[in-house]
């Protein structure tokens, strides 16, 4: 007899499910016990390791987590992005699997109804429930390799906790992630010289490469008759991948290893004349890097209509005994394939031309 491939599909899935469910459990017990010795069940400190990164520290906070999206339960859904929590909302974006970016959303945080912390965290809007789970950078390559992807997950999981207080309490947790101020130096008068120290060599800002459009670079200009561009490049740093804006918005970024990562920029949307182009990098250092170009747009000259009309066929409508309103009618509809000169107009008028005829003509000539 031949196997029901259906049968063994469904009880693969089931064992899935249970394995996840049981893992589930086992983290939500975990984080309890840990959280619950200071400051009852979901409230415990973020430890090191599960900070978030700081962006915009001093403009406009965020914390970016790493995390991903489990909105199905079988380990062929998980998607990994990052999750930028500020003040009033909560913002998910897919980074892996390309096309995948229906399954991000964007929430502020007044509307989260209800906030649960397990194995993952789940919040509820509405009608809507979404599940996310933390995972660290470092293991977002095993998010396919079946179902044991799972249990390696759980072992980050801890940081669903400090996702949960950035949401509920910003302002503690970016006093726990935000570098604190350098201390004032004092100054000791000295009766004798003395000889200055060499300060510490500051860290390497990060390396910004343009891929795209072909010619950027810092200072340059980039021409262009198309009205939206997507900016493309790689941003390297010795510290880690470094943390890339486009015009003051996050850039797209998919990691290609440890130090370095590409980016890109959704459409941008381009106005006649220069718009300027500003790539941010900064690292963990908060050390950054700015590569500012040029790009010129001139649009496409509209295609001329093929019915518009030359010299000749303005002088037989005027042979033929069609009125000089008319005729200025119809070149306003499709327009002259030539650009009249004056021996051209002194033609039209000793065929019947008036000045108003003459007048229409000149207006709609296309440029040379």
């Amino acid at each position: 007899m031949r196997p029901n491939h259906a049968f063994w599909q469904k009880c693969r899935s089931a064992l899935v499910s249970f394995l996840i469910i049981s893992v589930s459990s086992a983290a939500a017990a975990q984080f309890a016990r840990k959280g619950s010795s200071k400051r009852g069940g979901g409230e415990g400190d973020i430890e090191d390791a599960l900070k978030p990164q700081l962006l915009n520290a001093d403009a406009n906070p965020t914390l970016r987590y790493p995390i991903g999206n489990i909105s199905g339960w079988s380990v062929r859904s998980l998607s990994y992005g990052w999750l930028d929590v500020t003040r009033d909302r909560i913002h998910y974006s897919v980074v892996e699997p390309a096309g995948k970016a229906d399954e991000g959303f964007d929430i502020p945080t007044a509307e989260i109804i209800d906030v649960k912390i397990q194995m993952y965290l789940e919040f509820r809007r509405d009608k809507r429930k979404f599940n996310i789970f933390y995972l660290p950078q470092d293991r977002w390559g095993s998010l396919h390799s079946g179902p044991g992807t799972m249990a390696a997950a759980s072992r980050g999981s801890l940081g669903t906790g400090s996702i949960y207080q950035a949401i509920r309490n910003f302002d503690r947790v970016l006093a726990i992630v935000k570098p604190p101020a350098p201390p004032p130096v004092a100054v000791q008068p000295v009766a004798s010289p003395l000889v200055e120290p060499k300060p510490a060599a500051p860290p390497a800002p990060p390396t910004i490469m343009v891929t795209a459009p072909s010619g950027a670079g810092a200072n340059q200009v980039v021409e262009t008759d198309q009205p939206s561009l997507v900016i493309r490049g790689v941003a390297m740093d010795s510290t880690g991948i470094p943390v890339v804006t486009i015009n003051a918005q996050a850039a797209n970024m998919r990691p290609q290893n440890a130090q370095a990562a590409e980016f890109w920029s959704d459409p941008l949307t381009l106005e006649p004349g220069g718009n300027r182009m500003q790539i941010l990098a900064t690292n963990a250092a908060h050390v950054e890097a700015t590569l500012v170009f040029l790009v010129h747009y001139t649009p496409k000259a509209a295609p001329p209509n093929p019915r518009a009309l030359d010299k000749q066929d303005i002088i037989s409508l005027l042979q033929g005994g069609v009125p000089n309103p008319r005729v200025v009618e119809i070149i306003k509809d499709r327009g002259l394939k030539f650009s009249p000169t004056a021996e051209d107009l002194n033609d039209i008028r000793g065929e019947g031309g008036n000045d108003e005829l003459i007048q229409a003509i000149q207006q709609a000539a296309p440029h040379p």
